[in-house]
């Protein structure tokens, strides 16, 4: 797993990163910094949209893909022209990338984004591991969602003062195997509502705002860029994370469809945020979904370091905090951690900063950004050869893909917004402390 040597392959241009994680390592980092709240809201993006919302899945993955694949390529490009990137850990490769791209207001440009995407979506995953704790424990202690979220800080303190992904490689296999066994034990779930319930027959779509909506939470089911970047810079033969993406999202496509797909068949217009919440008492049914809300919560509580970990490295290379672990890493991830425990007190909905930083932050870093930099640094590159070039149909598809990512973001804000109900939820604004926010 962490091989300590270093590999030169022959044409001696591309020696490899100093020890680090293997091809499949990589895919299940992938897939388990995805799969778990993708899992729980594609059924209710599908009820935004109906069954228009399969072929959006579809696309987003599409899209997801290419962008993720060459990414991974513009990395490349970085180690081929400039040696000192094949050794030792970059804090921030992503930033890297657009500032040998485009100059150094880009790179600060991705690292605001990155930073502003990653926190967002780590407070997401606190706000589903709040939720969780508070189904599972209802009968027996009847906290709601906004008292889990302080105590879910607490309880993920120690797990996010990790240095870099090679760090903490296991728990990228602890998130990939909790998320496909609660995902099978929730499709069965499913069809025993099914089953029991029989199809739900209301279809359709409400109305443009939430069939937009629908983008956004596509998208976020599939925006994982922000961290492709430094999930490569670990690897030991970086050349290979373009593969890792294409297996990885052919994985998380695995496990998306079915749910979503028996998701709305069960509950239509009526899914819930999070799936699990729209399941009725059942004997047999409470025993399925108590294992499946187990499953998701070893899973959010392994993928919280994995997303909030390129946020860390980027901000401590610029307020020049030590790779080495010290008093000013515990500091200031501390603070950064009460900063998402007021943002999930905020907006407990966790739906609505979903939905809105999937059509905004992680549309432009994962659909947007990286073909413009793969063309750009290709552009850019002194020795022209077939390996870093682009022919006229894929730059073809890359105007496309940037096209329509930028049209689906705007369409998925803008319905996301015309349904925004800013700090009516909040659990310090009275009363809201009687909302579970489902």
């Amino acid at each position: 797993m962490d091989s300590n040597v270093i590999i030169e392959k022959s044409d001696g241009k591309k020696q490899q990163h100093r020890g680090g994680f293997s091809l499949i390592t990589a895919i299940f980092f992938i897939i388990g910094e995805l799969a778990g709240g993708g899992l729980l809201t594609l059924p209710h993006a599908i009820s935004l949209a109906s069954w228009f919302g399969i072929p959006i899945i579809f696309f987003a993955a599409i899209c997801a893909t290419i962008s993720g694949f060459y990414l991974a390529k513009s990395w490349m490009i970085l180690e081929d022209r400039y040696p000192e990137f094949r050794q030792g850990l970059t804090r921030k490769p992503f930033a890297t990338i657009g500032s040998y791209a485009y100059g150094p207001y880009m790179g600060a440009f991705v690292s605001i984004l990155m930073n502003v995407t990653n926190t967002c979506a780590t407070t997401v995953f606190m706000l589903f591991t709040s939720d969780l704790l508070s189904q599972l424990t209802r009968s027996f202690i009847g906290y709601n969602i906004c008292q889990w979220i302080p105590i879910t800080s607490v309880l993920f303190l120690v797990p996010i003062l990790f240095g870099s992904p090679i760090d903490f490689w296991p728990i990228a296999y602890m998130a990939t195997l909790s998320t496909t066994i609660g995902s099978i034990l929730l499709i069965i779930s499913l069809a025993i509502q099914v089953q029991r319930h029989g199809f739900i027959h209301e279809y359709r779509i409400q109305n443009f705002e939430s069939f937009a909506s629908c983008f956004g939470i596509a998208f976020y089911a599939f925006g994982g860029a922000a961290a492709f970047p430094s999930f490569q810079n670990d690897m030991r033969d970086k050349n290979q994370f373009s593969k890792a993406v294409i297996f990885g999202f052919i994985g998380l496509l695995t496990l998306y469809i079915p749910v979503a797909s028996f998701g709305y068949a069960a509950f239509g217009m009526n899914a819930a945020t999070n799936i699990l919440n729209n399941f009725e008492s059942d004997n047999l049914l409470n025993i399925f979904i108590i294992i499946v809300r187990c499953c998701f919560l070893v899973h959010f509580s392994a993928v919280i370091p994995i997303t909030i970990n390129p946020v860390f490295l980027d901000l401590e290379e610029l307020i020049r905090i030590p790779k080495e672990f010290t008093w000013k890493r515990l500091l200031f991830r501390t603070l950064m951690l009460l900063l998402m425990t007021f943002l999930g007190a905020t907006f407990p909905n966790f739906g609505q900063i979903l939905e809105l930083i999937g059509g905004t932050t992680l549309t432009i870093m994962s659909f947007i950004l990286p073909p413009m930099f793969y063309m750009k640094l290709c552009d850019n590159y002194e020795e022209k050869n077939d390996e870093y070039n682009y022919s006229l149909w894929l730059k073809i598809v890359f105007i496309l893909l940037i096209i329509t990512g930028t049209s689906g973001g705007i369409a998925s804000t803008y319905g996301t917004l015309s349904r925004w109900e800013p700090l009516q939820s909040a659990c310090y604004i009275a009363g809201s402390q009687n909302r579970t926010n489902n």
